[in-house]
Parts: structure tokens; sequence; C-alpha cells
């Protein structure tokens, strides 16, 4: 619309001028024909830009006569192109927005005319802080300003600024002060004569969480006393504080209850959504208020379970005072006398334990009680041990007993089951078993319909255990085998490496796997096998195994008579380095050439020679040549 108002001017302003034109020309009086003695001229120091928002400036038009000028600016008819860009005013002109304008001045009959820039004194604006921000729902607002880049360097605060909120749920803006309102995010901008800025706000709440208790939809009866529900606020550290009467209730159906600081009060029967505000957080609560009752009924008079198993909680319904039958399922609170025999999880009842335990079903005042018998339903049972294997006269302590229920549930039934022998090799009773004579036998273990067997077997008494070796001398990561022999009172044996228990007194150098003796470090160690109270000890030494030798220096060359002293270290697999010149054996293959002891090599005459070093099943050797 301003657009077309404004091509309405122009066309306005664009007739007159040629109009006037149009009467001028037959009188001659055009300024290039060169017929008149006089000439209107603008003068020279007219300005031809304003600055949008600056002083308005004054043009001045002269009559020029060969006699001298005369200022007729005040005398001259004035028109603006658009005066809403540019307004005149007997040459006064006064920019109103930013563009480009002609501006005709008329005296007598010559016109002229000059063309007029109105600019804004800014290359941008911008927006003072910078931003982005971060503000606290319901905290202190914020206060920006505009600031013009002036095109000469600079800048400056801005007036009349437009302000906006793209958001203004989440925060408004008036005269630059930002005012936060609830949780997210807006753009915050500023425009004026067509520069714009804009910023970034973040709003977020001080508080992490809102608590209401209870938390729980509410069932409340018709004419009863309000319920009180308390708020708490969680702050961004996880301190908590009571926001009960600082926090906004409201109620979706103030004609059935209405709520005052956390007390909702039940007016008419139906439903309300009760809601409470605090930072930008919020928590609703649905609250139901019935008509009075008289009695609850079950669709059950009662439950019996078995242990592990589940089932759904009765339907509950609810006798009105109008005679009226409403199902009240999910309005009434459930508890339980004895939740070691029966629990509620996720709205079934699970059986735990045998034995009884009284379901309550509760509304308001009301309450309904409902009897629960569990009893066992045993899969199959398991023991802890899965054979024993004993000598005669020795006693154990019988296993641990778990029954799996139906459901998946197991429970621990050693001192309820019954206990039997399978054969007379061996007894039980009293929670011990003990092995009369040898042959194999068992145990079982009943309860319910379920049982275990547990096989035993009786072997005969040993009256001698003996290792095939008493000591061992072993290289890092050596493996010696060791076969145990056990003799029964009876003069019989028998091979028990591997059911012989094993012990080391050093686990860090010598271990035992199956019935192999494992170098593992260096040191001693003393392994013990102990079978039927019988043990027995090999003496373990590990000791690093000798690599190679090293001499010091090799492929010798010796002036006749002279000599030289050669050393020779023995390097071990644990990374040790031992000088062992002293115990190793030297001999030269032709002493009379070159002769040896003890790493002292002398030269006696000219020729060639080996010398030869031996430590340990190791050799290391070298030339030596005598020079003349």
């Amino acid at each position: 619309m301003e657009r077309m108002k404004r091509m309405s001017k122009r066309s306005t302003f664009l007739l007159a001028v040629l109009m006037f034109l149009f009467a001028a020309l037959p009188a001659g009086l055009i300024q290039a024909e060169g017929s008149t003695t006089s000439t209107v001229k603008w003068d020279s120091e007219n300005p031809t830009t304003l600055n949008l928002g600056g002083s308005p400036a004054q043009l001045k038009v002269w009559n020029v006569k060969e006699s001298g000028k005369e200022d007729v600016t005040q005398k001259a008819e004035w028109i603006s192109g658009d005066s809403g860009i540019l307004k005149v005013d007997k040459g006064l002109i006064t920019p109103v927005s930013k563009g480009q304008i002609k501006v005709v001045a008329t005296y007598g009959q010559q016109t002229v005319s000059t063309t007029i820039t109105v600019k804004s004194p800014y290359s941008k604006l911008q927006i003072d802080p910078s931003g982005p921000f971060n503000l606290v729902v319901s905290g202190e607002s914020k206060q920006l300003t505009a600031q013009g880049v002036l095109t000469a360097g600079g800048t400056e605060k801005v007036s009349g600024v437009e302000w906006i909120s793209t958001n203004p749920s989440v925060a408004t803006v008036e005269g630059g002060l930002i005012r936060p309102l609830a949780k997210g995010m807006t753009y915050i901008k500023a425009s004026k004569d067509e520069l714009k800025a804009q910023t970034i706000v973040y709003v977020r709440s001080s508080s992490q969480a809102l608590i209401l208790s209870p938390s729980a939809s509410q069932s409340v009866f018709l004419g009863s006393s309000p319920i009180q529900v308390n708020a708490t606020d969680v702050n961004l550290t996880g301190g908590k504080t009571d926001v009960t009467s600082t926090a906004e209730w409201t109620s979706s159906n103030p004609l059935v209850a209405t709520v005052e600081q956390g007390k909702i009060s039940p007016l008419d029967t139906g439903n309300s959504v009760i809601t409470v505000s605090y930072h930008g957080l919020s928590k609703t609560l649905k609250v139901n208020v019935l008509p009075t009752i008289e009695k609850l009924v079950s669709s059950k008079a009662s439950l019996s379970l078995e242990t592990g198993s589940k089932t759904a909680l009765p339907s509950i319904s609810a006798y009105l005072v109008n005679g009226a039958k409403k199902a009240v399922q999910s309005d009434v609170k459930w508890s339980l006398s004895n939740e070691s025999v029966v629990k509620i999880t996720n709205g079934k009842l699970i059986a735990v334990n045998p034995g009884s335990a009284t379901l309550t079903a509760t509304l308001g005042a009301i309450k309904l009680d409902i009897p629960v018998t569990v009893q066992y339903k045993v899969l199959k049972l398991t023991a802890s041990e899965k054979k024993y294997v004993m000598v005669a006269g020795q006693e154990v302590s019988v296993p641990t007993v778990k029954a799996q229920m139906a459901g998946g549930g197991t429970l621990d039934v050693t001192n309820q089951v019954s206990w039997v022998a399978t054969t007379a090799a061996v007894t039980v009773g009293n929670g011990k078993v003990k092995a009369v004579s040898g042959g194999n036998s068992g145990i079982k273990a009943m309860y319910l319909n379920k049982y275990v067997k547990v096989p035993v077997i009786v072997e005969g008494t040993i009256s001698t255990l003996t290792p095939s070796l008493s000591s061992a001398e072993m290289n890092l990561k050596g493996s010696q085998s060791v076969k145990v022999i056990g003799v029964y009172t009876d003069g019989k044996k028998v091979t028990l490496s591997n059911k012989v228990k094993w012990t080391t007194s050093n686990a860090s150098v010598a271990i035992v796997k199956g019935s192999a003796i494992k170098a593992v470090g260096i040191g001693t160690a003393t392994i013990t096998g102990t079978y039927q109270n019988k043990s027995f000890n090999i003496e373990v030494k590990v000791t690093p195994k000798l690599l190679k030798l090293v001499l010091s220096n090799k492929n010798l060359k010796l002036p006749n008579g002279s000599s030289q002293v050669l050393s020779v270290n023995a390097v071990y697999d644990s990374g040790t380095i031992t000088n062992v010149t002293s115990s190793a054996v030297w001999t030269s293959s032709k002493p009379s050439i070159v002769q040896v002891s003890g790493g002292q090599v002398k030269a006696l005459a000219y020729g060639n020679s080996s010398i030869k070093v031996v430590y340990n099943g190791k050799t290391v050797a070298t030339s030596v040549r005598v020079l003349k």
C-alpha cells in the first residue's frame, strides 16, 4: 500500500514537470536556447545527500542576470518527488525515509531540479551486548540496546528501534528489556530504517524436577475432607524446597474440584486434572470425585495360588447410595497383610512362599478383605553337591537342596526335605552323611512330590601315599609330571595322581595343574599332596635356564710375547647376566702358540690358535693370531 502511495506521488510530480515544460516551450524560455536574459541556477553549495534522522538542510536557488544574481529561494515554488522520502518547504529539505528523489524548484517560468539521496548514517545495526543469553524462568530481566555502526567509523546508541521476540511465550521484549517467562529458545530482533540485528535467548528453569506427594491419581468421595498435595522443587544442585504455597495450582474442571495451595476440595462427581507449575516445570494429578459408596464387592471371594504363579487382581465394584453399581477397579488402593507370602507387582498378584495373607481393597473409608492362600508347586529339586567320594568312617554335611518352583522361582528347602540312603554303605540323618563300608551308594532328598539323588562313592582306606619324586629342580616355564601311588589297607595299589589335593607354599614359584608341577618363577617352593588325610611334600627349586655364553672380546691379534685378559658372561632366560670367567673351563687349541688360564691369554709364538670356553654345557670360542 505504501509503495502505491509513493508511485502516485511520483506520477503527480512528473505530470507537473511536463505541464510546466509544455507551457514554457512556446515562449522560448529554456536556458538551452539562450533566449532569456536571466537564468535560474542551483547554489553550488547545495547538499545532495542527507542522513536519515539528521537535521533538515537548506537548498538555495539564484536568479542570475548580467547585472548580478538574486537569491530567489523563498520566492520559488518547490516540489518533492516523494514526500514519503523527503519533504521540502521553501528549500528546507527534511529526510523522512531512505531513498533517492528529485526536488524541483520553479521561479518565473524557469525550472531546475536536483537529485537528493536520503541514506542511513549507519552501515549496520548491532545489539549490545551481543549474546547469546542464558536466562532463568521468572529470573532477572536483561536490558539490551541497539548500536548503529557509523559509516564514518565508531558506534552510537540508536533510538526509535523496533524490538520483537519470535517466541513471546518464552520471553518478551519491550524497549530492549527481555523478560524470561518459560523454558525454551527465542530470537530477539531489532530493526531501524531497514537495518536489522538479532540475538538468541535461551530460557532455562532453575529447577530440575518438581515432585508431588502424593503423586498417584486420587479418588475422593463427594462431601469428604479436602486432599492435601504437596509440591517439592529440586534445584540444579539437588537441593529440595517445599513450594506448595508458592507454586501455581489450577484445576481443569473447577465444577468438580478446586485447588488452592495444593488443597483439593471435591465439589461434584466427575473428573478433574490438577496442574501445578513452578519455574517452567509442571506436574499433573488426576482426581476422581465419586458419589458416596455403601460397600465394595469383589469378582472373587478368595484366591488360591501356587508358589511362583501370578494372577490378575480381582475386579472391584462399588454400590453407591443411589443404588447404582459402578466399576471402581482403577480407583481402589491395594495392600497386603503379609508380603513374604504374596506380593503385588505391575497389577499382578505373585505367590512367593506358602502361607496365608489378606488382600485389602480400599476406596476412601470403605475396605474389602479378600483371603489369599499360597501353596507350593515344585518342578524339581537340585543339590549343591554332584557326588561325594568318602572313605569308611568319614562323615560330611548333607548338601544344600533348592526347589525350583513353577514361574521360575527357587526356594531353599534343605531343612524341610527328608533324607534316605540308597544302600547300607552309608547312613544319613541329623544333617550328616556317614560312610560305613566300601562300595557305590547314594542319598536321596524328598520334598512333597519331588526328589533328588546324590551319588556317594565309599573307597577303601589308604595306608600309604607315595609320589614318584620327592624333589625337583626345574628351569623357568618347565613342567614335571608326578605319579602318586596309594596302597589300601588290604595291600592293593591304586594310582591317585588326579585325585590328590595339591597345594603350594609359593604360587609365584611353582603350581600344580592336574598332576604336573609348573615352574612359574625363580625360587623355591614346597608342593604338598593330600588324600584321605595322608600327605607328602615335594621340594621344588626353579633356576634360570642358561641360554648362551658371551666373550668380552673375539678374534684377537696379539704381538708375540704379549698377553690380554678376557671375560665371559652367562646369559639366562630370566634376563640375568652373570660373570662366570673364573668358573668356566678355558682351553687353547695350540698351547705352544697361545696359552690361556682363567681368561688370561698369553702369546708365545708366531701362528694361529683358538680359545674355547665351556660352562654348564654351553661353549663359546674365539680365534687368536700371534703376530711376528
